[in-house]
This record gives structure tokens, sequence and C-alpha cells, in this order.
């Protein structure tokens, strides 16, 4: 917070993520590693870092409508990416607002699973719904707000709200008889207790619906 005596900080944690894919077409299990590093400058909020992630297919659906690829089925995939932030805040009190932040993440994927997804959008199968990137750059907008306990300052407490878009990946997918719409956002409730911290998070990407915890420490 831009009230803190110390204005740059380290944060290192671990993230576990489950995710629905576009139409019940299928389920994803992932994890996280991240490092974030936080700078104060009076009102504006500056943060950068990466992460790595890894996981698999865990099981897909089969219906009426859609009968999924027996190859979907435990597919690994691994990732590296790169995140920044950059945002005007105002103090009242106990409470900061972080009125409006910039967001960037750059992910370069790969694994049995990308290379799949590459496959089965050569096919242009109308009831295949896959996209053959695996750099993928999102960017957008957030708000949140921050407050800390009146006795006592090292419990804080905070919500978080972002949209914003995966540049290109809209029009990368491969359908016909149906249309993948809607914007990448997710709306997170933050926790820390001294130097230890918990997210949980809850995020939609162009119909991907995922739910994240991350528990963290920060020096």
């Amino acid at each position: 917070m831009i009230s803190d005596s110390v204005k740059t900080k380290n944060y290192i944690s671990g993230s576990f993520s489950n995710n629905s894919l576009p139409y019940e077409t299928g389920e994803m299990l992932m994890g996280f590693i991240n490092y974030n590093r936080s700078h104060v400058f009076n009102k504006i909020n500056l943060s950068y870092g990466g992460f790595a992630y890894f996981g698999g297919t865990s099981r897909g659906y089969k219906n009426s409508s859609r009968v999924i690829d027996e190859k979907f089925y435990s597919k690994g995939f691994h990732g590296l990416g790169l995140r920044t932030s950059i945002g005007f805040s105002e103090q009242s009190g106990n409470t900061e607002f972080r009125v409006l932040s910039w967001e960037n993440s750059l992910v370069f994927e790969g694994g049995d699973y990308p290379s799949l997804l590459k496959e089965l959008r050569s096919k242009n199968d109308p009831l295949i719904i896959a996209s053959n990137k695996t750099t993928l750059y999102t960017t957008g907008g957030s708000t949140e707000v921050i407050w800390y306990g009146k006795k006592n300052r090292d419990r804080q407490y905070g919500f978080r709200l972002f949209m914003g878009a995966t540049i290109g990946l809209q029009q990368n997918l491969n359908y016909t008889n149906e249309k993948i719409t809607g914007m990448a956002s997710d709306f997170s409730f933050f926790l820390k207790i001294k130097n230890a911290y918990g997210i949980l998070s809850s995020g939609t990407n162009l119909m991907n619906n995922s739910g994240k915890i991350t528990l963290g420490y920060s020096f």
C-alpha cells in the first residue's frame, strides 16, 4: 500500500487452478510458481515479474452434440510467462483505492496438449474448438480496493476486478457452428497477515472458466 513504510517488495507464491473449457468440452488442472516485484512512487504502483506453470487435461465430456477425441485425455502442457502492471492509487483513511491499472502478460506454452490443439485446428471440424497459438498476449485494466484493520495494520484485505482480452485468440479459434465470445476477466479476494498472503480468484476468458487459489510470502 502507498501508506507502507517499505516502498519496494518481493512476492513469491504458488497457485493451483482448475479450468473448465468452453461448452464443457473438458477440464484442465494447473500449478503455478510466481514471482513479482512491486514499487510505490508517490501514488503510482509499478510491478513486474514472471511465472512458470504446468498441468494436464483431467477429463473430457461426451454428449449428444459433441464427442471428445480420445487423444484429449491426459495431455500435459507447460509454460513460461511475464507480467507487468502500472496504476494510479488514492488513499482515504485506512483504505487504498487502486483506481485504474494497466496490466499485461505474455505467455509461451508448449507440451503435448498445445501440439494436439494444433492438430485438431488443422482439421477444420465444425464441432472442434481449438487454437494453434502458443504465444499469448493478454492486456487490460483493473481496479482494486485494499484496506487494513484500524487496530492491526499487519492484516490487510482487498478485492480486485480485471477486464481485458487475449489479443488475436478469438480470431484464431476454429469454429463454424458455434461462436465463442467473452472478454478475459478475473475477480479476486486478497488477505495478507504480516508477510504471508492468500488469494482466491475466479475468472473467464472466451468461455474458459477457472478458479484459482494462491498462497505466498512477501519480503
